[in-house]
């Protein structure tokens, strides 16, 4: 809540009215906008793809952050499982993040089969934590981590930010218990959050126009950027990094509020653990 009343602050002092409104989940806000509700939603990958498919591709994208380009998934391995390439993963216990996360399910589960991986040979563990945020809060990821450096999993799917940010805090190969290591395969990169609308109005065109004027070298613009996750500037919108994404959900219905991609009562694999 914290961020986005500082960028309407700063939405404020470039003469653009706006407010927010928080939802529970994006399919909640994607519902928002087909009501008119909103006007403009920020939507992650799974919500932006649902949008545009919703829409019959007349949605409207409107910019993204340089940090939602080219995001990876990675798998990451103990170093104790003989465990080589994604052809190994059956027989180990496979632990991953929330059901709804684009990095830590929906598109590593999506990559794991077009490498030709039986889902139904999988043993899965998976960290349902703040369903509905689509993976944003990455608690999931957390626990796979953790499942990992405990030994309570053998092979995890992470976000590379994640991985990375593990390092750096020594959470993990800090010398304690077994190293993790990450394959060398990996997941496509793909594209994260974008602002999705479904009318170009003024009150669009001027927020839009107010949210590409922001500036890294200004303080005051740079601390609302930093809060927001930027490393330095807002990107023009872009399509090629939702491919995967579109793929992955093909088969889903275009309804509101789909069900998940894999119910527990309802799941392909060998086994299913809802931790």
């Amino acid at each position: 809540e914290q961020i986005w009343a500082h960028m309407r602050n700063y939405f404020f002092s470039q003469q653009v009215r706006m407010d927010f409104v928080l939802f529970t989940s994006y399919e909640a806000q994607v519902e928002a906008l087909f009501s008119n509700f909103i006007d403009i939603a920020w939507n992650g990958p799974i919500a932006h793809v649902r949008t545009q498919r919703r829409s019959y591709d007349s949605s409207i994208s409107l910019g993204m952050r340089d940090v939602d380009r080219g995001f990876q998934t990675r798998i990451a391995v103990r170093d104790d499982v003989n465990v080589s390439s994604v052809q190994d993963i059956p027989g180990h216990k496979l632990a991953t993040g929330s059901v709804d996360s684009p990095q830590a399910y929906v598109l590593p589960m999506h990559f794991l089969q077009s490498k030709g991986l039986p889902l139904g040979s999988l043993e899965v563990t998976r960290f349902d934590r703040d369903v509905g945020k689509h993976g944003d809060t990455a608690a999931g990821e957390v626990e796979v981590l953790q499942a990992l450096h405990d030994g309570r999993a053998e092979v995890g799917l992470v976000s590379q930010m994640m991985w990375d940010r593990a390092i750096a805090a020594a959470d993990i190969n800090n010398g304690q218990g077994t190293p993790l290591r990450l394959l060398d395969e990996a997941p496509p990169v793909f594209d994260h959050c974008q602002f999705d609308t479904l009318n170009k109005t003024e009150g669009v065109d001027r927020f839009t126009e107010a949210l590409f004027a922001m500036d890294w070298n200004n303080p005051e613009h740079r601390k609302v950027m930093q809060m927001e996750g930027l490393r330095e500037k807002w990107e023009e919108p872009r399509e090629t990094g939702y491919d995967d994404m579109r793929e992955a959900l093909r088969e889903e219905g275009n309804t509101p509020y789909p069900p998940q991609l894999h119910e527990t009562f309802n799941h392909p694999f060998k086994s299913l653990t809802i931790a």
